[in-house]
């Protein structure tokens, strides 16, 4: 039965770290691409790819904030029950 939690307790920290990964990366990779083709078929500037690459990174921070608070409130509502029972600890 440890054995079990250990290994969802793995499998849950991996699957966060990639989620964290993919919030991080997304936003300025899209917007960077839409950059790219206004300033490929409309003819815009280079401010239009410094706007996108400040705006993605201001958005997948954001995105991080939020996930870890709602992570960090989900977890206290949670309440993880303790690993191992004592002798003298009956609930």
């Amino acid at each position: 039965m440890r054995n079990l939690r250990t290994f969802q307790r793995i499998m849950r920290a991996a699957s966060l770290v990639g989620q964290l990964g993919f919030m991080v990366i997304t936003p300025p990779l899209v917007l960077i691409y839409l950059a790219h083709l206004l300033q490929t078929r409309c003819g815009w500037g280079v401010w239009v790819m410094l706007a996108a690459i400040v705006m993605g990174l201001v958005c997948a921070g954001c995105s991080v904030v939020r996930f870890c608070r709602r992570l960090l409130s989900s977890e206290q509502k949670r309440g993880d029950p303790p690993a191992s029972t004592g002798f003298n600890r009956h609930d």
